[in-house]
């Protein structure tokens, strides 16, 4: 009897190993802890483990008539992908981890490296959390892995947890040309999360890390100690981000704008949006039709989808030219420029008409009296469209 009791130990022991580091890895940590069975006992082994694993998929572990008990055991597989940056996994052992089940009743509640090594829990219900930090408000350095499930404790049978920890905040970097520190150095950087804000000072390069949800990037005016003036705010990004987005957003000034009230977003979109470069002073930000994108922008914002873009018609295209003057064959498409005078085709951006109402609104060769109008359009920008940086999937036109 004893005999048996030892086997079925170990049987279950290596079948964890094996979910964990494989079944040809899990043979070599079998026995080089000193596991030394007979051929017949290790192919009985195997034998048991593809069974389990084909014949009984459904089944949360091994079931023991003589048990009135169930089983809960924990295995650590972390997850150190973000969406642009991959970093060292923090040490699990120092992870916090609780155990509560559905009355509320804590089981355990303290670091996972110290917690039992046999969680013998009553049949029922129990929430499962591991968190490698508290966090709460933006923080720099405080990048946060988590996960939560729910697991069915059975009478008899023991259940193979596997916590798969993802990063569950996201972080912001901000870098600055020498242009942009030397015209706003009476103000200073802050972000705002929905849970607060952090300062970030100008020779920062670190990531602040933030609550998922809507951010904003602005300028506070520097006061003097004194002062009882209202500082000024000048707002740069408003967006959302996701647990996991790990954005950079390079800020530069614009030399063409000596203003400080206007902002400008321009967007080199990976397929992860993870870098922004913004330009303050002229532009916008693409996001509705009062802060619409310039076509000098949209060189930078390949990608953006669903934005708006503002610019003048000044023609219709072929893969090769613009016909900057009527007749105008195509009614598929436009030529757009930041201004209604310009005849270079580099400084224009080419229009995917869609067939239908937007068609019938915009084209030149039915609409020659468009030309020269200032437009507004929202879409997808795309990298190339007859040889230009262009608009397409185009949902909606305003003039």
């Amino acid at each position: 009897m004893r005999r048996n009791f030892l086997f079925g130990s170990k049987l279950r022991l290596f079948r964890e190993w094996s979910k964990l580091i494989g079944f040809s890895k899990a043979v070599k940590l079998f026995f080089s802890a000193g596991n030394f069975l007979s051929f017949g006992s290790v192919l009985v082994i195997l034998l048991e483990t593809i069974f389990f694993a084909t014949v009984l998929p459904g089944c949360q572990g091994l079931t023991f008539a003589d048990e009135t008990k169930g089983e809960l055991k924990l295995v650590f597989a972390g997850e150190n992908t973000t969406k642009a940056v991959v970093r060292e996994f923090p040490d699990s052992n120092s992870f916090s981890l609780s155990i509560k089940s559905s009355t509320g009743t804590i089981i355990y509640n303290g670091r996972y490296g110290e917690r039992p090594p046999d969680l013998e829990l009553e049949a029922g219900s129990y929430d499962v959390n591991i968190y490698s930090r508290l966090f709460t408000t933006p923080e720099f350095d405080a990048d946060c892995y988590s996960d939560s499930k729910t697991v069915v404790i059975q009478p008899g049978k023991v259940y193979l947890l596997s916590l798969a920890c993802k990063q569950s905040n996201a972080g912001l970097r901000l870098s600055f040309t020498p242009e942009f520190k030397s015209r706003f150095a009476n103000y200073k950087p802050e972000i705002v999360d929905t849970k607060g804000m952090i300062e970030y000072p100008y020779g920062e390069t670190r990531f602040a890390y933030l609550n998922p949800g809507n951010i904003s990037v602005r300028l506070k005016e520097i006061l003097p100690v004194a002062s009882t003036d209202t500082a000024e705010v000048i707002s740069i990004s408003n967006r959302v981000v996701t647990a996991r987005d790990m954005l950079t957003i390079n800020l530069q000034a614009n030399p063409e704008d000596s203003t400080v009230s206007k902002s400008g977003i321009v967007i080199d979109t990976t397929a992860n949006w993870t870098f922004e470069y913004i330009v303050v002073g002229g532009g916008g930000d693409g996001l509705t039709k009062e802060s619409a994108f310039t076509v000098g922008q949209l060189a930078q914002n390949i990608g953006a989808k669903g934005v708006w873009v503002t610019g003048y018609i000044v023609g219709d295209l072929t893969s090769s030219r613009i016909n900057f003057v009527a007749p105008f064959a195509s009614v598929s498409n436009i030529a757009i420029a930041t201004s209604p005078t310009i005849r270079d085709r580099t400084k224009c951006a080419s229009v995917a008409i869609p067939t239908g109402t937007l068609r019938d609104l915009l084209n030149l060769n039915t609409n020659p009296a468009n030309l020269g109008r200032k437009v507004y359009l929202k879409g997808t920008i795309v990298a190339t469209y007859f040889g230009l940086t262009g608009f397409n999937s185009l949902t909606e036109a305003q003039f």
